[in-house]
């Protein structure tokens, strides 16, 4: 509760016109490519600017009218975001926690050029040892953003499972952001 009030104090992630936060909501691939580009532009001396329009389409299948195609496109031509082999994002869809890893990862490292830092990862502190991340596509990664500062966690923060394929939902994507992006910050 406390890392999503900061991050919504800070600004990158808000409530609903209910006043409600919804937690347990699984975020969408689009949802979280503006909730990290949102968190990004609040790094100090980030200077960030996403155009707000795009005249092309940044996956097949993705309209250029789409609310986050700017924001897709712009995550895309930085190497923050990738789509799938066959050409399209899927903006719809759930994101995985292995996979909110990493856009994580990549906008960590492109956070940390934009101050000027080698956009190297370094660990600040021991890596958790998941024990169900093994012969994942995402293990190395995972664990890597569990040694920076804990943005890779357990499932609801207890006991040693990662939950690679589960949807990320609202509540740690909000709280894996702000600890990315404060890790960026102390650096």
């Amino acid at each position: 509760a406390r890392e999503i009030e900061e991050a919504v104090k800070i600004g990158f992630v808000s409530g609903f016109p209910d006043n409600t936060f919804r937690p347990k909501v699984a975020l969408t691939r689009e949802q979280l490519v503006s909730m990290v580009l949102e968190a990004m532009k609040k790094l100090p001396g980030a200077n960030l600017s996403v155009p707000s329009t795009v005249s092309t389409r940044p996956y097949s299948d993705v309209e250029t009218t789409r609310w986050s195609a700017s924001k897709i496109l712009w995550a895309r031509t930085n190497n923050i975001v990738s789509g799938y082999p066959d050409g399209t994002f899927r903006p719809d869809k759930p994101v995985t926690r292995a996979e909110m890893m990493a856009v994580l990862r990549r906008a960590s490292e492109y956070g940390k050029s934009l101050r000027g830092l080698t956009p190297t990862l370094t660990q600040k502190q021991p890596p958790l040892a998941f024990t169900d991340t093994t012969g994942h596509w995402a293990n190395s990664l995972v664990t890597q953003m569990s040694g920076y500062c804990g943005v890779a966690s357990p499932l609801n923060e207890v006991g040693n499972r990662f939950e690679p394929d589960a949807g990320a939902l609202r509540n740690y994507a909000a709280a894996a952001t702000l600890r990315a992006m404060k890790c960026i910050q102390a650096e």
